[in-house]
C-alpha cells in the first residue's frame, strides 16, 4: 500500500509535466497571450520544482517524510484547483509555480517513503522499480490524457483532474503509510535556498520576457546579470558553507559532472522541443488537442518501454556504453524533427520516436554513471542534485527554445509578408498580431471591418497565412536545431570527460 500510495502521488507530478502542453493553444486563445505566455504556463511549474526540490529533501528528513508527503500533496491539489479556476495568465503562472513547489516535495518524500518501507535490498529494488514504472506510465499518458480532457471538457480540466486523485492519495496516506525520518538531520541552508531561487528565477524571467521587453532593455539586461551573478555567488556560497544545500565539490568528479551536464542537456532540449512541437501540430498543422497528444505518444511511450531495458543494459555492459549510444541517437532524433517539419508530419513523428529512444538510453544510464562516481555517504545529496538538474534543464529548455521561436518570428515575419501586404503599416499590424498570439492564423484579427486590410481578398488571406506558416516552421526548425546542438556537446564529453569511468562499474 505504501508503494501504491506514493506511486499514485508521483503519477500526478509526472502527469502534470506534460499534460498541459497540448492545452497550450486553447489557453493561448482564452487569455490572448503570445509565445512568452505559453512559456510561463509550462516553465512556472519547472521553476517551482527546480527551486525547492533540494529544500524538500532536507525538510522531509527534519519534519517527517509522511507528514511532508501529505502536506505537499495537499498543496499540489489546491494549486491545481487554483490553476483550473485561474482568471488570467498571471494567476495561472502563480498557481503552476505553487504546483511545482508541491511536486518537488512529493517527488523526494515519495521515493524516501518507499525506500524506508523496505529494509531488504532486493525488495526495495523491486518496490522502486514499480514506483518508477508508474511514474513512466504517467509521463507517457500525459499528452493523450491532456488532449482528451482539453477537447472534451476544455483546458481547465487538465488541472482539475488532480483533485480526486489528490484526495485519494491523502486518504491512503492516512490509512496505510508509516512515518519515517532521518536519524541525522542536516541543517537547512536558507542562504543557499534564497540564492538558488533568485538566480534561477531571474535567468528564466529574463530569457522568457527578453523578446517582449527588448534584449537590450534595462530590465532584461539587469535580470540576466542578476541571474548569472546569482549563479556565481551561489556556487561560491555553497563551496564555503559547512552544510550546503548543494555540495558543488561533487562536480569535481568528472563522471558526475559529465552525467549532470548530459541530463541537463537532454531535459533542456526535449522539453523545449515539446513546447515548440505542440504549437507546430496545433497552430501550424491545425490538429485538434487530442490528435496532437496522440502524435506525441510515440515519444513518451518509447521512453516508458525502453527505460527498464536501458537499466538492464547498463547493469550488463556498464552505463557509459549505453549512454554513448543514447546521446547521439537523441541528437539524430532532434535533427530529424527539425529537418522533417517542412516535409511531413510522418518525418516529425519518426524524429520523436528516435528522440524517445535516445532519452531512454540516456536518462537511466547517466544517472547510474553519476551516482557511481560519488561516495555512498554523499548519495542522498548527489541524487537531489540530479533531480534538481532535471527540473532546471526543462525550465531553461522552455525559456530558451521558446524564445528562439519568438526571436525568429520577430525578425523575419514582417519582411516575408511584404509581397502579400505591400502597405507598411498594415504589414506591421498583421505581423505584430501573428507574433503576439504565436499563431499563423491570427492574421484574421487584422483583416476585417475597421481593420488595416478591410478589403482583403481570399487570395491575400491565403498568401498571409502561407507566409506566416513558412516562418513558423522555420522558427520551429531553428528552435529544435538549437536543442540538437546543445545535446551534441555532452555526446562528445561522454567520450572524453568520463574516461576515468571506462570499463568500470564501481566508483572511479
Amino acid at each position: 500500500m505504501t508503494v501504491a500510495t506514493t506511486a499514485l502521488g508521483i503519477s500526478m507530478v509526472f502527469l502534470d509535466a506534460l499534460i498541459a502542453n497540448v492545452a497550450l493553444p486553447d489557453i493561448q486563445r482564452d487569455f490572448g497571450v503570445g509565445e512568452s505566455g505559453l512559456q510561463w504556463v509550462v516553465a512556472a511549474y519547472s521553476i517551482g520544482m527546480a527551486s525547492f526540490i533540494m529544500a524538500g529533501a532536507t525538510a522531509a528528513d527534519r519534519f517527517g517524510r509522511r507528514r511532508l508527503f501529505a502536506g505537499s500533496v495537499t498543496v499540489f491539489t489546491l494549486a491545481s484547483v487554483a490553476a483550473g479556476l485561474a482568471p488570467g495568465l498571471t494567476a495561472l503562472a502563480i498557481a503552476r509555480t505553487v504546483q511545482g513547489i508541491g511536486a518537488a516535495t512529493v517527488t523526494v518524500t515519495s521515493l524516501a517513503l518507499v525506500s524506508a518501507a523496505f529494509p531488504d535490498d532486493d525488495e526495495r529494488a523491486q518496490a522502486i522499480g514499480l514506483w518508477i514504472g508508474v511514474a513512466n506510465i504517467a509521463t507517457a499518458s500525459g499528452p493523450v490524457i491532456g488532449g482528451a480532457l482539453t477537447e472534451t471538457f476544455g483546458w481547465r480540466a487538465v488541472f482539475m483532474v488532480n483533485v480526486p486523485v489528490g484526495a485519494l492519495v491523502l486518504l491512503l496516506t492516512a490509512g496505510y503509510v508509516a512515518e519515517s525520518r532521518e536519524q541525522r538531520v542536516r541543517g537547512f541552508d536558507m542562504g543557499g535556498q534564497v540564492l538558488f531561487v533568485v538566480a534561477v528565477g531571474a535567468l528564466a524571467y529574463g530569457l522568457i520576457q527578453g523578446q517582449q521587453f527588448g534584449w537590450g532593455s534595462v530590465e532584461i539586461v539587469t535580470l540576466l546579470a542578476v541571474g548569472v551573478g546569482g549563479c556565481a555567488v551561489f556556487a561560491w556560497y555553497e563551496y564555503h558553507h559547512r552544510d550546503p544545500m548543494m555540495d558543488v565539490r561533487l562536480f569535481g568528479r568528472s563522471a558526475y559532472a559529465v552525467g549532470i551536464v548530459t541530463l541537463f542537456s537532454a531535459f533542456f532540449s526535449v522539453y523545449g522541443m515539446l513546447l515548440v512541437i505542440t504549437q507546430y501540430f496545433q497552430n501550424v498543422e491545425g490538429y485538434s488537442p487530442q490528435r496532437a497528444g496522440l502524435l506525441i505518444l510515440p515519444f513518451a511511450l518509447t521512453i516508458m518501454l525502453l527505460s527498464p531495458v536501458a537499466g538492464r543494459l547498463s547493469a550488463r555492459s556498464g552505463p557509459l556504453v549505453v549512454a554513448r549510444t543514447g546521446q547521439p541517437l537523441l541528437v539524430v532524433g532532434l535533427s530529424v524533427v527539425a529537418v522533417g517539419m517542412p516535409l511531413s508530419v510522418g518525418a516529425v513523428i519518426a524524429g520523436l520516436f528516435l528522440s524517445g529512444i535516445g532519452v531512454a538510453l540516456v536518462a537511466t544510464p547517466v544517472t547510474a554513471l553519476a551516482m557511481g562516481a560519488v561516495p555512498a555517504e554523499r548519495s542522498g545529496m548527489a541524487s537531489g542534485i540530479i533531480s534538481a538538474q532535471r527540473a532546471v534543464g526543462s525550465t531553461f529548455g522552455f525559456a530558451v527554445l521558446g524564445s528562439v521561436l519568438a526571436i525568429w518570428l520577430g525578425h523575419t515575419l514582417s519582411d516575408d509578408l511584404r509581397q502579400a501586404v505591400p502597405e507598411a503599416s498594415a504589414r506591421r499590424a498583421v505581423a505584430d498580431r501573428i507574433v503576439q498570439e504565436a499563431n499563423p492564423h491570427a492574421y484574421a484579427a487584422e483583416i476585417g471591418p475597421g481593420r488595416p486590410l478591410p478589403a482583403a481578398s481570399p487570395g491575400t488571406r491565403d498568401a498571409i497565412v502561407e507566409a506566416a506558416k513558412q516562418d513558423f516552421v522555420q522558427g520551429c526548425q531553428m528552435s529544435v536545431g538549437v536543442g540538437a546542438v546543445i545535446c551534441a556537446v555532452p555526446a562528445v564529453l561522454l567520450w572524453t570527460g568520463a574516461r576515468r569511468y571506462e570499463g568500470r562499474r564501481g566508483t572511479p
